[in-house]
């Protein structure tokens, strides 16, 4: 029978595979969620069956840095459609009749049998296609002949996986990635599963400074540590070499030119300068996998207190003086109200350049706050590091 190694959702299998020949999941999963999956019984023995579990809930960033997201889905479906083998019969179904119907499927939790698999061409197919979750989708795909339904057996397993994630009622599914089989059969073993994927998959964070780039870092380690592998970042351990907007933009236009492979997200203030930058990088042609864009404006900074020429009044900083500090807590053991001070103005944007006062004592109370973080408020590192995600995420290069 050889060594069998599935995918399943609650308790669904949606991919399986044999000896050396299977799809390798680790990058919906990290090295921790190894776990007993089950045990099972033969003759007078027990055999414990290890292998990876996450909720569709937390795998679900991980899918959508990977590549499969709502800006990558539809392309990749019908890259799947186009590049179908001639000699199968086609199956006419286009990606939102596919889309509207799988993302209304409720997954109703079952037992997963261990050892399945040895599947005919196409028979995997009729099999899911025959389960009641499946109803709608089998009548829109309105055959059961074996051959037809082979390319649902070729289909790339993330689509579907995205499109149920997309109904909340399936993110609490337990995704499994049994592997015991393969690594039990010698096939491989689980730090291999895991050996230096990232580096193809990665993204490269790239900022205005020093201060910007450590926050980000400690800010995805320490709320989202899930997710930290995804991310790399620029040597902070000698000067940073790119301090400052008009820097950081000439590094950008030289990452341009040369056509950067590696994914880099390039991130500028959203102050009056970073903006005014991040739209001159829009002009530059460049390929999908470079990708600029600004700190994310938030409710919070719609009326904040600023002083200038003007004196003290409370203005919307969004686009003229939010920078990486203002996402931190400024109240956390603080009795000093943070004030914007207004500098300089920009003729080419017709704004003043803005900046928050006593920037360093921030980031230091951040820095305590991480080893002992209670008190302090992290909602707006969360908003930034979602914002980033998404960011990534819709970077189309995989």
């Amino acid at each position: 029978m050889g060594s069998i190694v599935s995918l399943t959702i609650g308790g669904i299998e949606i991919d399986w595979g044999k000896n050396n020949g299977y799809i390798n999941h680790s990058k919906l999963f990290t090295p921790s969620d190894r776990t007993l999956l089950s045990i099972t019984k033969d003759d007078d023995c027990e055999y414990e069956n290890y292998g990876y579990r996450r909720t569709l809930r937390d795998a679900k960033p991980r899918l959508e840095l990977y590549g499969y997201n709502e800006y990558t889905i539809r392309e990749i479906f019908n890259e799947h459609k186009l590049n179908y083998p001639e000699y199968l019969p086609p199956l006419d179904i286009d990606f939102d009749t596919f889309a509207s119907v799988v993302k209304k499927i409720v997954i109703v939790p079952q037992e997963h049998p261990e050892e399945d698999g040895n599947y005919d061409l196409g028979e995997y197919a009729q099999m899911m296609l025959g389960l009641p979750e499946f109803a709608d989708l089998r009548e829109a795909v309105g055959t059961s002949d074996r051959d037809t339904l082979s390319f649902f057996e070729n289909l790339n397993p993330y689509i579907q996986l995205w499109l149920l994630s997309t109904n909340p009622e399936n993110l609490d599914l337990q995704l499994e990635w049994h592997t015991g089989g393969i690594i039990g059969g010698g096939w491989t073993s689980d730090e291999e599963l895991f050996r230096d994927w990232e580096h193809e998959h990665s993204y490269l964070i790239i900022t205005e400074g020093s201060s910007d780039t450590f926050v980000i870092k400690e800010a995805i380690s320490y709320l989202r540590p899930d997710i930290k592998d995804f991310f790399k970042y620029i040597d902070m351990t000698e000067n940073y070499p790119f301090t400052g907007t008009g820097n950081l933009f000439n590094f950008y236009q030289g990452l341009a030119r040369i056509g950067v492979e590696n994914k880099c997200l390039v991130i500028f203030d959203n102050d009056t300068e970073g903006l005014e930058k991040h739209q001159k990088c829009s002009n530059i042609k460049t390929l999908s996998n470079l990708k600029t864009t600004t700190l994310p404006p938030l409710p919070d900074f719609e009326s904040v207190d600023t002083i200038g020429p003007n004196g003290l009044f409370r203005a919307n900083i969004n686009g003229s003086a939010v920078s990486i500090e203002l996402f931190l807590d400024l109240q956390y053991k603080n009795s000093k109200p943070p004030i914007v001070r207004w500098s300089n103005f920009n003729n080419n944007m017709q704004c003043y350049q803005g900046a928050l006062a006593d920037k360093e004592f921030y980031v230091s109370q951040f820095r305590k706050a991480l080893k002992k973080p209670s008190g302090y408020d992290f909602r707006k590192l969360h908003a930034l590091i979602d914002h980033i995600v998404s960011c990534c995420g819709s970077m189309t290069a995989r």
